[in-house]
């Protein structure tokens, strides 16, 4: 009797959570969905009347904007609905907990960074989901404010700033940002794609962020841009043709695997760039054609490892102010400057203890065959130690005289302005990072064409021969 009352027991239990569960996932009793047709003021006034858990179809054509939800709505539209703010203010404000919104076209916002003008500007809610939106013509695309579990998913947002505008023009603050949070946590944003903003996304105060699968191209300024975060994960996404690719400031606990980094150029800028962020971990990474891959200062006990870093013209920019940092396992390929530092002596590590890095400047020596080399790398070469402090010395990187201080440096180690070493170079690069997911990715590592080189060195054996057997018949 004891059992059967206790099976009863937990089938009523597991009946009532099944019930529980289901109304949950079920709408309230009584909502209905409020057909909205595209007339002046017929969204705002929908909306107010409209109650918890109601569904608001916008028809289609063009609804006027400036309505705010306060109620746990679910705003949709037909195919061809548009919301315009008409040029003022945010377009829509969610102030409900629950809310959604999907499948529209958000346009025309104010012009007011102080009033952060959004296409949607979400206050003190949580939960709200947007989906499948389309925003053009707006200073920020979304802006939220202490909204936590915010989902952004499957949008496109394109702004008004350019390239140039954002800096070079000395208007970066009259443009805002794609998707701008503040005092955030658990938020969700994939598989959206932005541009032509100052900062593709801003994170303040934003606290275990999954960003994944983005495209984020063609900004005034940063493809992304996190100030004082915490425990944030990048995922796959890909940073393009920013004036810089990702600045990650005053941020711990980072967690970047499947990125690319590629094409982010202008007098300085960074593939990616850490500023006083410690204690993360940034692996599978392609950093490839920027003028500086990876720039760190002020960053402490990061794991950077398993990345292509490749085609830059710094690879590494390593300050004073970083240290015990761990790079192991990653292919450094083609770079103009492998490593450069504005220091001798560090505690940053360029091995593991077992194996290091591949770098193609390095001619290694395997006697044993066990893929590692027998004979450590400097990858700090004393020009690359003096372009950084001078910049302008750049021009002179090819020319013959670097060419014999580098050999010069291999033969006489107390030429090496540095004491960092890759103790266990690798022999072969290591396996390529694998695709973002958000573009297309950077062309697959290419050693450099022996052959090519070698005839164009004969030819250039060539024409001196001429040339000397040209001045002998002369005299």
């Amino acid at each position: 009797m004891i059992r059967e009352r206790g099976r009863v027991s937990a089938l009523g239990g597991a009946a009532l959570l099944f019930a529980l569960a289901a109304s949950a996932a079920s709408p309230p009793a009584g909502a209905t969905t409020i057909r909205v047709p595209a007339e002046p003021g017929a969204l705002a006034e929908a909306a107010s009347r409209a109650a918890d858990g109601d569904s608001l179809l916008l028809a289609s054509g063009v609804h006027r904007g400036g309505a705010v939800i306060r109620r746990r709505l679910a705003l949709r539209g037909e195919p061809g609905a548009e919301v315009d703010g008409g040029g003022t203010g945010s377009v829509l404000r969610l102030m409900a907990s629950g809310a959604s919104v999907s499948d529209l076209t958000v346009r025309g916002s104010g012009p007011r960074p102080l009033t952060i003008d959004a296409g949607i500007y979400v206050q003190n809610a949580s939960g709200v989901t947007l989906t499948r939106l389309r925003f053009e013509d707006v200073l920020y695309g979304i802006a939220a404010e202490r909204s936590d579990s915010l989902r952004i998913e499957h949008c496109i947002l394109r702004g008004r700033a350019t390239p140039t505008s954002g800096i070079r023009r000395g208007r970066q603050a009259s443009e805002g940002n794609g998707i701008h949070l503040w005092y955030c946590r658990d938020v969700v944003v994939r598989r959206t794609r932005v541009r032509r903003f100052v900062d593709g996304i801003y994170l303040s105060f934003t606290f275990r962020a999954q960003i994944e699968e983005n495209l984020l191209w063609d900004n005034a300024r940063y493809g992304l841009h996190t100030m004082y975060n915490q425990e944030n994960r990048l995922l796959r996404n890909r940073f393009t043709e920013n004036v810089a690719g990702c600045a990650l400031m005053f941020s711990n606990h980072l967690v970047l695997e499947g990125n690319d980094f590629v094409r982010n150029r202008g007098p300085r800028t960074y593939g990616l760039l850490l500023r006083d962020c410690s204690d993360g971990r940034f692996a599978h990474n392609r950093l490839a054609e920027n003028t500086v891959a990876l720039f760190m200062d002020g960053s402490n006990r990061n794991q950077i490892v398993e990345n292509l870093i490749q085609d830059n013209g710094w690879g590494v920019l390593l300050f004073s102010s970083c240290d015990d940092n761990e790079f192991s396992r990653n292919n450094f390929w083609n770079n103009d400057y492998p490593v450069a530092l504005d220091m001798r002596r560090s505690n940053n590590r360029f091995d593991d203890g077992a194996v290091g890095n591949y770098w193609s400047e390095n001619a290694p020596y395997d006697l044993n065959g066990d893929g590692v080399s027998d004979v450590p790398y400097s990858p700090v070469s004393a020009f690359a130690f003096l372009s950084k402090q001078f910049p302008d010395l750049a021009l002179f990187s090819k020319s013959p005289a670097v060419t014999a201080l580098s050999m010069a440096e291999r033969t006489i180690p107390a030429l090496r302005p540095s004491d960092i070493v890759d103790r266990y170079p690798l022999v072969a690069p290591e396996q390529a990072a694998p695709p973002a997911v958000a573009g297309r990715p950077p062309a697959a590592p290419t050693g450099p064409n022996r052959a090519a080189a070698a005839a164009g060195f004969g030819l250039i054996a060539l024409f001196g021969a001429a040339g000397f057997i040209g001045a002998i018949r002369m005299r």
